[in-house]
């Protein structure tokens, strides 16, 4: 006699093995998300890092060219004072502005003029009437301070003249002023 067995079903089974595997594959891939909220307050930190450098700003206020024309006192006496532009600083740190002449020595414009005039026979200062200094090729220090919003410097030039060397004609001595950090 051949015995039929009957076979359980468990394909209810299986199907509620399957679902409770599928439920907790769930739960355990959401379980991270669920660790990264928040229920009532969140916070996070992070740190800002900034770097400021040094910012200067040199701005030169009146006319970019002076103009020394001496009158016969003047050039008898053997100078000629002048008003310069007013030089402006501003710098968030220590700060230092310098004057130097470009070249050695004065254009000469025409045949006539001197060819080898010297540089420091133009002399600055802060002051109209302060102590004057001559203009070399080497920088100078006109003055120094710390972070300004704006420092104005006015500057004072003199003419130096020699009536036996300097001969009639334009001469021109290109000046420049530096500003560096100090």
């Amino acid at each position: 006699m051949s015995a039929l067995r009957a076979r359980p079903d468990n394909s209810l089974a299986s199907l509620s093995g399957f679902a409770v595997l599928s439920l907790l594959g769930t739960l355990v891939s959401a379980a991270p998300a669920t660790a990264q909220g928040c229920a009532t307050a969140c916070r996070a930190t992070n740190v800002v890092h900034a770097t400021v450098g040094t910012i200067m700003r040199l701005t030169v206020n009146g006319s970019t060219t002076v103009v020394a024309s001496p009158s016969p006192a003047a050039y008898a006496a053997g100078q000629d004072a002048v008003a310069g532009p007013t030089a402006i600083v501003k710098s968030n740190g220590r700060w230092k502005l310098q004057i130097s002449a470009v070249e050695p020595t004065w254009d000469a414009a025409n045949a006539a003029a001197r060819t080898d005039k010297p540089a420091s026979d133009l002399q600055w200062s802060t002051l109209p009437s302060g102590q004057y200094t001559s203009v070399a090729t080497t920088p100078s220090d006109v003055a120094e301070g710390a972070a300004t919003a704006g420092t104005p410097l006015p500057l004072h030039y003199r003419a130096q003249f020699d009536q036996a060397s300097d001969a009639p004609g334009s001469y021109t001595l290109v000046v420049k002023l530096t500003l560096v950090g100090a």
